[in-house]
């Protein structure tokens, strides 16, 4: 029997109409942020430097996975009106979200002349958590439609919605499932002083095995399905860059100072 189709109802407060996704998307990114300050200030790192770090990369994250989203997916769009690229509300993918975050990353490094991995692996260590937030978003907004699907994680998707009819897969939701494992994963890990760049190429390594073979389950049979250049989406193309990129990480990161001030011996005593 497939789960029952759930739709939140949009909240209409004066003239504003608040969507379910944006709640919880924005409920993730301060939830995120809170946590990723905390975490960064108890390593050691100062407060003002993870916080202007974590703004950079959130606007670059916003604006990318929009203009991205249009790219990979909707470039025609692009071809026929070039300013629905700066149409921030009109679609975001998450893989543009991804470069985004690499290239306001990049830009805050080179701008405040300071590491990057030692500030980028306290927000992939809290990323699971902000991640499932969105996630859950895209499960009540039934974005990401999958195959027809007698499975017991099948949503009942009304008759008349997609053509064919029939139970489908939500990935929204099935991904949601996937990041519980890998967020206690990423905690353990993260639990323990960490060399720079390890935790965000594990965080790589986990993520990219999953969204690849669920990309695979996006329909084809409905009218606006997802492109494919090919045979693959834009989606399992980066995904499988995003894994190549973790275990180069994780590699290099053996080279890598120790991040966390648990991680400093403490001077000997004077005489």
């Amino acid at each position: 029997m497939p789960l029952p189709y759930i739709e939140a109802q949009e909240l209409h407060v004066g003239g504003l109409t608040i969507h379910p996704f944006g709640i919880l998307v924005a409920s993730g990114v301060l939830v995120t942020s809170l946590l990723v300050v905390r975490r960064a200030t108890q390593r050691g790192l100062a407060r003002s430097k993870i916080e202007s770090f974590s703004s950079y990369i959130l606007v670059s994250s916003f604006f990318f996975s929009h203009v991205l989203d249009v790219l990979m997916y909707r470039p025609r769009d692009a071809l026929k009106n070039p300013l629905e690229l700066l149409m921030v509300w009109h679609g975001i993918s998450s893989y543009g979200g991804f470069i985004g975050c690499l290239i306001g990353a990049f830009v805050w490094s080179k701008l405040k002349k300071e590491p990057l991995f030692p500030y980028g692996d306290q927000i992939a260590a809290i990323f699971p958590v902000g991640w499932m937030f969105g996630r859950a978003g895209c499960s009540i907004a039934h974005d990401h439609v999958g195959r027809l699907s007698n499975s017991a994680l099948a949503v009942a998707f009304p008759d008349g919605l997609y053509y064919p009819s029939g139970p489908r897969l939500d990935l929204g939701l099935l991904e949601l499932l996937a990041m519980i494992p890998i967020a206690i994963v990423i905690w353990w890990y993260a639990s323990k002083p960490r060399r720079s760049g390890s935790i965000t190429g594990l965080l790589c390594v986990l993520y990219a095995p999953i969204r690849f073979p669920l990309d695979a389950f996006r329909a084809t049979d409905i009218a606006g399905a997802d492109a494919r250049y090919f045979h693959l989406t834009p989606a399992q193309w980066l995904s499988l860059a995003l894994f190549a990129a973790g275990v180069v990480l994780l590699v290099r990161s053996r080279q890598q100072p120790i991040v966390g001030r648990e991680a400093t011996p403490a001077p000997p005593p004077a005489a």
